[in-house]
């Protein structure tokens, strides 16, 4: 009888463990729990000849500041680019010519930028996207299931509107979720924020992270971005399908 018992309770204890290790699902769909998966920390890449056209903005921004104002606002929020406008200081085939450059933006791998990730379980209620070399700053957080929050050193980073950007935004086209801790002290203003998502044509996930400090005479203390592209876990599993089909045939 006491053996039953003890079996019984391995049983048990073992189920548990396997529930307890289902990964949360906004990680999950990206990433698998406890599996090493390969990615880089990247930055993004603009052809120098487009720094005449940001001075040229500059220039135009601060000769007519209310215009410049009102106009960059006929922009979206996600665009960088204003619309073409004589007051600009070029053009318009000037204009067209930047616009080509700036789609050639392109992600880079930052010197030995190449890392390896893994979605691990803290607690019973916690996880953590554990990140190899230059992205470790992310390991420091953990994602609390049940109340989707994201913690780290500074306090609770809450869940804020969903990521989905258009092919002109610095980042090209993307879709992801987003946290944020945000703090207006006194001595020091803190925002601090972590995004993970994925590329507009499914190949790449990516991981954001930033945190930016200013003083109460703003200068700034803190202003770090890490970017993160990886791999997801579904064009991984794709993959594998394909090559098993391939294998029957």
């Amino acid at each position: 009888m006491k053996f039953i018992i003890y079996i019984n309770s391995i049983f048990a204890l073992t189920a548990s463990s396997l529930i307890a290790s289902k990964p949360p699902a906004i990680l999950g769909q990206y990433l698998e729990a406890d599996k090493a998966m390969r990615g880089e920390v990247v930055q993004v890449d603009i052809p120098s000849e487009f720094l005449k056209f940001r001075e040229l903005v500059r220039r135009s921004q601060l000769a007519n500041p209310e215009w410049f104002k009102k106009h960059i606002k006929k922009s979206s929020s996600d665009n960088p680019i204003p619309l073409y406008h004589k007051k600009l200081g070029m053009t318009k085939v000037e204009y067209d010519k930047y616009l080509a450059l700036w789609d050639k933006r392109a992600y880079k791998r930052v010197d030995n930028g190449k890392v390896i990730l893994r979605l691990m379980q803290d607690s019973d209620k916690s996880w953590i996207i554990n990140i190899s070399g230059r992205g470790m700053p992310v390991s420091l957080l953990k994602y609390v299931t049940e109340k989707d929050q994201f913690v780290s050193s500074n306090g609770v980073l809450d869940r804020i509107k969903d990521i989905k950007t258009p092919k002109e935004s610095i980042y090209r086209d993307w879709s992801g979720h987003e946290w944020r801790y945000f703090n207006d002290g006194d001595l020091v203003k803190t925002k601090e924020n972590i995004a993970i998502g994925r590329t507009g044509d499914g190949r790449y996930g990516l991981i954001v992270y930033s945190l930016q400090e200013l003083s109460s005479k703003g200068s700034p203390l803190a202003d770090d971005l890490l970017m993160i592209r990886f791999v997801p876990k579904k064009l991984n599993q794709s993959k594998k399908s394909k090559k098993s089909k391939k294998t029957k045939k």
